[in-house]
């Protein structure tokens, strides 16, 4: 189906109903929007609640001139960047120039050419068409510049850590340092496992943010049973649960199903139980849980460790400000999960939240939409 071009549209403000007219024909025969109004305050009231994309506006106006009007509209941030062309029947260098003053862009003299007033509103369109790419552009670009910033930021700080940790410890396995009959050894390998872990789920994370922040990932939603969903993760997380001796229950009723991306759902589960994981302590317990309420199901990871102190609540999904804070058996974090989770969970139609309190162990919970018709 091929888009619609918008119509541009122009308010036109004049106090002759003659002369609305007329510049109303000629602008709608050239394919343009208009709004008309006959005096300041008319056009003040209406700008309340339209945003043209130009103003045509006559300096003699009965309730107070032009230049005024112009000048309270300038003051109004929505509205302060409308080009403003001014029509006069002054041919006075001074009222001319008090026009620009106030804010226009350019002026038409009454009584008017045609072609010329066209010609004169094409440009300005364009002109504020232009500014608005550049601007665009100029944000996308400092968007971009931020993304790369932070994934530098990551990839120097957080991501190296667990890299060297495990880099040095395969030298010491590679240079006879640490053998495998070394009592040494099975915590060695142990710790590999636990580092490679760790980098591998924030390589992860960081992909997947980098991918959202780019707006190149595409949501695919499908009918996920959620059960088996939340059991196949804790199973990808086993290894890490019995070495902290940490029981994992999956309480999500059976038959309970969402729609949503399994890829992204795949990922917050990932997360939220790798958290739990991380900050509770050893013997501790984690509850898995889900309740189907009316178009939506909330899924809740409760875990009995640590909790989170009032201060990082605040700011536990903050993209500039993420909380980063090690684990009970000092497991490192950049904060990029939860952030990552929040954007997934919005993407699919869904909110999310934390209820925690310190030393009494953290809730996480968010919503995932079901029986959405696909149309």
């Amino acid at each position: 189906m091929e888009k619609q071009e918008t119509k541009p549209k122009v308010l036109v403000v004049d106090d002759s109903e003659f002369e609305l007219q007329l510049v109303d024909f000629i602008l709608q025969e050239k394919n343009y929007q208009t709004v008309l109004a006959g005096n300041g305050t008319d056009a003040l009231i209406i700008l309340e609640t339209l945003t043209p994309d130009l103003i045509l506006l006559d300096i003699m106006l009965p309730d107070f001139d032009g230049f005024e009007v112009c000048k309270k509209l300038k003051t109004i941030d929505k509205l302060k960047d409308i080009p403003v062309i001014f029509f006069t029947s002054l041919s006075n260098i001074d009222d001319i120039v008090k026009g620009f003053e106030a804010g226009g862009v350019d002026y038409v003299t009454k009584p008017f050419n045609t072609d010329e007033l066209l010609v004169r509103i094409k440009t300005h369109l364009d002109l504020i068409n232009s500014k608005r790419k550049i601007e665009l552009q100029a944000r996308e670009l400092s968007q971009a510049n931020a993304l790369k910033d932070k994934m530098f930021s990551v990839i120097s700080h957080d991501l190296r850590s667990p890299v060297s940790s495990i880099k040095l410890a395969l030298d010491f396995i590679s240079k006879g340092l640490v053998k495998p009959t070394d009592e040494l050894f099975n915590e060695t390998i142990e710790g590999l496992v636990k580092t490679t872990d760790e980098a591998y789920i924030l390589l992860e994370n960081l992909l997947g943010w980098a991918k959202s922040q780019s707006n190149i990932l595409t949501v695919y939603p499908e009918s996920l049973d959620l059960k088996s969903l939340a059991s196949s993760i804790a199973g990808l997380l086993k290894l890490t649960s019995e070495n902290k001796k940490i029981s994992i229950e999956n309480n999500i009723p059976e038959r309970i199903t969402v729609f949503a991306d399994m890829q992204m759902i795949q990922s917050v589960l990932r997360n939220l139980l790798s958290n739990a994981l991380k900050f509770t302590p050893e013997n501790g317990s984690i509850e898995m849980n889900a309740l189907e309420m009316n178009t939506e199901v909330i899924i809740s990871i409760k875990d009995s460790g640590v909790g989170i102190s009032e201060s990082s609540l605040k700011r536990i999904f903050d993209q500039d400000q993420p909380v980063k804070t090690l684990g009970t058996n000092k497991e490192s974090g950049s904060g990029l999960g939860l952030i990552l989770c929040k954007d997934f969970v919005e993407k699919n139609g869904g909110r999310i939240w934390v209820e925690s309190e310190k030393g009494k162990g953290s809730t996480f919970s968010f919503t995932v939409p079901v029986n959405r018709i696909i149309k």
